[in-house]
């Protein structure tokens, strides 16, 4: 038995499965895996796809209530059943991979704590050495690679690889496991209008923030600017926390990551915890009346001023 599986819910769709099958068959570098297929049916397609990927077991893990269901706090319980059904995985450190993006992350994370295991989430590379697993991730923005040494498995962790090479269908045990146990209801959204009119920060091609240094007048300025320019409003940590934008416009280790075109900071010192928010690629402009502001020191563009003066001036050369 491979000590690599990957577990792929066949809701996500073909892209979900095909990223999965790429990175199992990259880790696995010719040494085979075992492939979980998790539906409310079995896919003779999905499962042909598994063993031209190089999947030496596929599980057709099916359960009734599925249906068309994709939320992770319904497939984890699933998952989970369908993980202790599977003869044990060889190896000291078995490795699941999960697809890669933000529901194969949060799956990951959540069968982790379900199954006693090591959640590693989103992972840049993943190799065994003997019996050890060692992942590379990504940290404070990509300024950071952490290189884990995991010796107690089972380990969840998501890797975005290349394509997978399909090769003619081989030999491969092809299993199905029908699931009984009992599944969460699925949640259900009540969405309402939340008045915002700015964009997202997701996407934006230029996102202005304003840090400390900016109050309610600022903010206001800040808006109006990210709008006559086509972007839309950021904020540090301690703006969020001053009541100034709301949460969902954080920037920050512990908000969102953005990676615009161009990024303006405006009264932000430019501490670690709020540049791991910015992508190494975005050109920052940074407006601050400190000359030794650290936010200088990444600056493409540094302009030092106070808010109070320039945004005024700016807004009128805008209009």
């Amino acid at each position: 038995m491979s000590r690599i599986l990957t577990v792929i819910p066949q809701a996500w769709g073909a892209q979900a499965l095909e990223a999965a099958l790429g990175a199992a068959q990259q880790v696995s570098a010719g040494e085979g895996f075992a492939a979980v297929l998790i539906s409310s049916q079995p896919s003779a397609q999905d499962a042909e796809w598994a063993t031209r990927a190089g999947a030496r077991q596929v599980y057709q893990s099916v359960h009734a209530a599925l249906g068309e269901c994709d939320e992770a706090q319904v497939l984890v319980a699933a998952v989970g059943e369908a993980l202790r059904a599977i003869p044990r995985l060889g190896g000291e450190v078995p490795l699941v991979l999960l697809p890669p993006g933000p529901q194969g992350e949060e799956l990951a994370a959540l069968l982790a704590d379900h199954l006693d295991g090591q959640a590693l989430g989103r992972c840049v590379a993943l190799r065994f050495t003997g019996d050890e697993l060692l992942a590379e991730r990504m940290a404070w923005g990509g300024r950071m690679r952490l290189c884990l040494q995991i010796a107690r498995g089972p380990a969840f962790a998501c890797l975005r690889a290349a394509r997978p090479v399909f090769n003619a269908p081989s030999e491969s045990d092809v299993f199905t496991i029908e699931l009984h146990g009992h599944l969460p209801t699925a949640l259900t959204l009540d969405k309402r209008e939340s008045g915002q009119r700015l964009p997202p920060l997701e996407g934006a091609r230029l996102v202005v923030s304003g840090g400390r240094g900016v109050n309610e007048q600022g903010f206001a300025l800040l808006e109006a600017l990210a709008l006559s320019l086509g972007g839309t409003l950021g904020g540090s940590l301690p703006a969020v926390d001053a009541g100034m934008v709301p949460v969902l416009r954080q920037v920050g280790v512990s908000g969102k990551f953005v990676s615009p075109q161009v990024y303006v900071a405006v009264g932000i010192s430019g501490t670690l915890q709020h540049l791991a928010g910015v992508s190494l690629d975005s050109c920052i402009v940074a407006i601050n009346p400190d000359p030794e502001a650290d936010i200088f020191k990444v600056a493409s563009l540094g302009i030092v001023a106070p808010w109070e003066t320039l945004l005024p001036a700016l807004l009128d050369e805008l209009r």
